[in-house]
């Protein structure tokens, strides 16, 4: 469940990237126009990346 989390924000992160990439660019990167676009994608992965350490941290008290 560690590994999934990281994984998670490392995809989260790269998205975050893309996103500012774009916004500095003005133009269309990897076919995705608005950054806004990669931030909204980004938080569904870190939101899931919290989740994921949450349940491994509950787990452990167990």
């Amino acid at each position: 469940m560690k590994f999934i989390s990281i994984c998670l924000v490392t995809i989260g992160t790269i998205l975050m990237l893309f996103g500012i990439i774009t916004f500095l660019k003005g133009s269309a990167f990897l076919g995705v126009g608005y950054p806004v676009n990669y931030f909204h994608a980004a938080t569904s992965f870190l939101v899931l990346a919290l989740c994921s350490k949450h349940i491994c941290e509950c787990k452990k008290k167990e």
